[in-house]
């Protein structure tokens, strides 16, 4: 009994460890709609293409600043975040699950 209960917490702890690195952490693209952004792309052109962010952070490290700003994609979506600097994206990442109604693509 205590070995069938061992070996199913073992699975248990592999379906879940599966489930969690399935998720991308970090990618180079966001959809927004059917336009796409990549890292590399201007400010202006992450503006236009989907909208003001849900969250502006501002961040000054040893002089230099960087911005993070955060989509919240809805509750059935994860919600994205992407660092700028010079003015162009550097980093898109995938956060938990956002709130409210879906809006990225």
């Amino acid at each position: 009994m205590k070995k069938a209960i061992f070996g199913l917490t073992i699975m248990m702890s592999v379906v879940i460890f599966v489930s969690v690195i399935s998720v991308p952490a970090s990618t180079r693209t966001i959809r927004c709609g059917t336009k796409i952004v990549s890292v590399g792309d201007p400010t202006i052109e992450l503006l236009q293409k989907c909208g003001e962010p849900d969250l502006k952070e501002l961040i000054k490290t040893d002089g230099f600043i960087r911005e993070k700003w955060t989509y919240n994609c809805g509750s059935a979506r994860f919600m994205k975040i992407i660092t700028i600097e010079r003015g162009k994206v550097q980093r898109v990442e995938v956060a938990d699950y956002g709130t409210g109604p879906t809006r990225c693509q």
